[in-house]
């Protein structure tokens, strides 16, 4: 960049004495002989500093990219760290789409204005700076009208706070946008069965339209830069002209100072055009930053605590003393809940859809932690024990199935990532999925689409449940594990569940109260509160108790 920068100024001096040999030239008809010497003369530094200037702009361009790529590429890194060792609750609290744009718009944002900025900026200021120290040395008199460029500092800063504001607003819109697709696509089978296009089309062509009218806000703000810089150019062009030529007249200043400073002023005009420019590029990467720093700087509440304990040979009893839990939002969901799920029972929790049931499991691995009371594994508060110690003790199967766009074998493999092919295929077996594994083209080795597309919900249910039979985990927690499977299916795998739950501590969310008459334990949850506890045919006798209702529905 210093080499660019003072091969760009070089011209200055060069045009300067292009001009002064012109004028002696024709001021002396005997010194036309010397034209052809003089013209061997100029050429080899006029390419000289062209070549300078090609190979370090080329150079420069490629370092810079580099750099900026590089430092891109680590901040995204960091980010996605962050956000995954966030708080389960912040994933509920923000959109996914919003998050998703930061990871995507607002780094290209950033990408953008770290490349602009290294190859731009400090190329640019170089140059201005050689360029007014070679104006300066030709004639300083003259030069000193560059100063008026200064007045230009004032508005632009106003422009700028101004500008970083309105773009924090359209990234912030991007993200909202982002979020409706993923949701509208997603939706994609409801739109297509309610004939909902034409209402989807016309919901995101708002949003879309929302994002024209606060973009060209923002380019408004940028489009008043330009102009201001252009007048003040035109002045100082104007200014040396006059000023020069009065020079001139009183043979204060030679014609090819007036030239070099002019030449200057060509070679200055467009790089602080330029960094009037870049002054909005910069304003919008400030504004990404500030946001993806939210998600870097995000310090998780849930984490361990000092001196933590690791939980080792678990044994797996599970006791809620009192517990009591409010979402951030201010909403009750659990109120002194006191219960115990012994190792190796199946410990079963009904109750009218809402009640709190996912809420009550989700305090085991500390996804949430309690608002009063403690849940206790092995006796032991789980906020007092490491988060990897704790969560490898665990096993969940939730009715909503997570599969990733890999293989089949690799979807199973999450549930122990060291484990073998033939333990991989075992808990296929287990889970009852082996059969229909085996039927596809490639059999373990299938690659799933989203969220396993191509699958019924039944055999990704399967799947799930066979990623946790891997696991083999002394604490299973299973949330509508077999929701989504067919009666000789359901049958095949609470066979597979049973056996697995010997000597662990199964903890079972069900609505088809069917599938936990077997449970040792049946905790019945309404509107975040305990109202009854027994065995399956304990809870029957109750005829007016709410098990007995729901059971009564059912049948």
């Amino acid at each position: 960049m210093i080499a660019l920068a003072a091969s760009t100024a070089a011209y200055t001096f060069v045009v300067g004495y292009i001009v002064d040999q012109a004028n002696g030239l024709s001021e002396n008809a005997s010194a036309v002989s010397n034209a052809k010497t003089y013209a061997v003369a100029i050429l080899p530094i006029l390419l000289g500093i062209t070549a300078l200037s090609g190979l370090s702009n080329y150079a420069q361009r490629l370092l810079s990219n580099a750099i900026a790529l590089n430092a891109v590429a680590k901040l995204q890194k960091q980010m996605f760290a962050s956000a995954h060792n966030r708080d389960f609750a912040s994933f509920a609290r923000e959109p996914s789409g919003s998050l998703i744009s930061k990871f995507t718009n607002d780094v290209n944002v950033i990408s953008s204005a770290m490349i602009r900025t290294l190859t731009n900026l400090v190329k640019d200021i170089l140059t201005v700076i050689f360029t007014i120290a070679a104006m300066l040395w030709q004639n300083w008199q003259l030069s000193l009208i560059m100063t008026v460029f200064l007045l230009a500092f004032w508005p632009i800063i106003v422009i700028s706070k101004r500008l970083r504001g309105n773009a924090k607003d359209v990234q912030a819109h991007i993200g909202t946008i982002t979020s409706e697709l993923k949701e509208s696509f997603g939706a994609a089978r409801m739109v297509k069965a309610y004939g909902l296009e034409s209402s989807e089309q016309a919901r995101l062509g708002g949003s879309f339209d929302e994002r024209i009218s606060r973009y060209m806000r923002l380019v408004k703000e940028q489009a008043r830069v330009d102009p201001i810089l252009e007048i003040l150019g035109g002045l100082a062009i104007a200014g040396v002209v006059i000023f020069g030529a009065y020079q001139v007249s009183n043979e204060s200043a030679s014609a090819g100072s007036i030239g070099a400073v002019l030449t200057g002023i060509l070679i200055l005009s467009p790089r602080l055009r330029a960094l009037g420019t870049l002054n909005n590029v910069i304003q919008e990467g400030l504004a990404a930053v500030t946001r993806i720093f939210s998600v870097i700087d995000e310090a998780p509440n849930i984490v361990d605590v000092p001196n933590a304990r690791a939980l080792s040979a678990p044994n797996g009893d599970v006791e809620f003393t009192n517990v009591s839990f409010t979402y951030g939002d201010g909403t009750p969901a659990l109120t002194q809940i006191s219960l115990t799920a012994k190792a190796g029972q199946t410990t079963a929790l009904v109750g009218p859809s809402g009640g709190g049931k996912s809420t009550l499991i989700n305090l085991v691995p500390r996804l949430y932690d309690v608002n009063g009371g403690a849940v206790r594994v092995d006796g032991i508060d789980v906020r007092e024990l490491t988060l990897e110690s704790l969560r490898s003790a665990i096993a969940l199967v939730s009715q909503d199935v997570t599969l990733f766009s890999a293989s089949i074998a690799d979807n199973i493999g999450f549930g122990d990532m060291n484990a073998p092919r033939e333990a991989i295929i075992e808990a296929a077996k287990s889970a009852d999925a082996h059969d229909f594994i085996t039927a596809l083209p490639q059999g373990y080795d299938t690659v799933l689409g989203e969220d396993g597309s191509g699958l019924s919900g039944g055999q990704k249910q399967r799947l799930s449940i066979a990623r946790a039979i891997l696991r083999d985990a002394p604490i299973l927690l299973l949330d509508e594990a077999t929701s989504a499977l067919d009666a000789r299916s359901e049958d095949k795998v609470q066979k597979a569940l049973e056996q697995l739950s010997k000597g662990r501590t199964t903890i079972v969310i069900a609505h088809k109260l069917s599938t936990v008459q077997k449970a040792d334990m049946i905790y019945v949850i309404e509107d975040g509160a305990l109202v009854q506890s027994g065995p399956h045919k304990a809870l029957l006798k109750e005829k007016k108790g709410l098990y007995a209702t729901l059971r009564n529905l059912q049948h």
